[in-house]
């Protein structure tokens, strides 16, 4: 596959954070680079958002990866109806 340069002047402040939170996303400069680009061709603008997850979310991902899952339905109807539930017991 042939490449091409890509080269863009920035601050330094803008790079050396936009690099830590390509780290904490797990992807290098250049990576994130190609996926804004990719993503530019593919949706004719800019088609996504990125964010670190909440404590939250990153604790349910690894639960995830571990197997470890605090709840289980056999369909999504038990999964809706479950859902459903809490949110009526929440406005209450």
């Amino acid at each position: 596959m042939k490449t091409a340069e890509v080269r863009t002047r920035v601050e330094p402040k803008l790079k050396k954070e936009s690099n830590k939170i390509f780290k904490r996303l797990g992807l290098s400069e250049s990576e994130g680079v190609r996926l804004l680009l990719k993503g530019l061709v593919i949706h004719q603008g800019i088609p996504f958002e990125f964010k670190i997850p909440n404590k939250e979310t990153v604790a349910a991902m690894e639960e995830v990866e571990k197997g470890i899952y605090s709840k289980g339905y056999k369909d999504v109807d038990e999964m809706f109806e479950d859902i459903l539930n809490e949110k009526d017991a929440s406005n209450k």
